[in-house]
């Protein structure tokens, strides 16, 4: 299924763009999350009457994730953690863990911002993980999970 990109989206392609997509990904996400329209010609005359609009859109969004982004780079979250005897953490910290310490320290994060390459922390000490507040937009924050008895 061919779709006309609304905006830019990860790993597919950027605003305008004319891709190639599978239907079930087209119809179950970028349809309904307003991220494309299928390809035909009075979409493409419609997208091109509203280009401006939308690059402005997605510029005024870069804009704002740079600006998050300054605030929050070389942050370091904390969060305590009950630990055994041996030093290992009962359970583990999650992406709604770090957002929630990072919500307790001022800053907004979405869930869908955060990215846990290894999975879910079960170890204590200093972690980095990797965040996109845009497609444009990452940065590395350091999660440092603290033990207590």
């Amino acid at each position: 299924m061919e779709v006309i990109l609304l905006e830019k989206v990860r790993n597919l392609g950027n605003l305008g763009e004319q891709v190639k997509v599978k239907s079930g990904f087209a119809r179950n996400y970028l349809i309904p999350y307003g991220k494309a329209v299928t390809a035909n010609e009075a979409n493409r005359a419609k997208f091109e009457a509203q280009r401006a609009e939308l690059e402005k859109a997605q510029a005024d969004a870069l804009g704002k994730a740079q600006a998050r982004a300054e605030k929050m780079t070389g942050f370091t979250v904390q969060i305590v953690r009950k630990v055994s005897e041996e030093g290992k953490l009962f359970g583990s910290v999650g992406i709604r863990d770090i957002c929630d310490a990072m919500e307790q320290a001022g800053f907004e994060l979405a869930r869908s911002e955060v990215h846990l390459d290894r999975g879910p922390l079960k170890e204590i000490g200093d972690h980095e993980i990797s965040v996109s507040l845009h497609p444009e937009v990452n940065f590395k924050l350091i999660v440092s999970v603290i033990g207590e008895k």
